[in-house]
C-alpha cells in the first residue's frame, strides 16, 4: 500500500515539474523582441510540423530545436546557426 503511494506521489511530482507552467516564457525571461528573433529563427530551421517555436515556450526549448534544425541543415545552415553550435 504504501509503495503504491510513493509511486503516485512521483508521478504527480514528475508531472507538475514537467509542465510549461513551471518553465517561465521566453518573452519573459528575454523579453518581447528577443523572444521573436528566436521563434524566427527557430521556425526558419525547424523541419517539425509542429515545432515548439513559440515565445510562450521556455528559451531553452527553442534553442534545442535551434540547434537540433541547424545540426539537420549542415552546410546550408543560416548564418545564425553559429550562435547554437556545440
Amino acid at each position: 500500500m504504501r509503495a503504491a503511494w510513493t509511486g503516485r506521489i512521483v508521478t504527480a511530482a514528475m508531472l507538475f515539474c514537467a509542465s510549461p507552467a513551471a518553465a517561465q516564457t521566453c518573452r519573459a525571461e528575454v523579453g518581447g523582441e528577443e523572444a521573436r528573433t528566436y521563434v524566427e529563427q527557430c521556425l526558419e530551421v525547424s523541419p517539425a510540423t509542429r515545432p515548439p517555436c513559440n515565445a510562450e515556450n521556455a528559451c531553452q526549448l527553442i534553442w534545442d530545436e535551434i540547434a537540433r534544425g541547424c545540426a539537420l541543415l549542415g552546410e546550408d545552415a543560416p548564418d545564425f546557426c553559429s550562435d547554437y553550435g556545440e
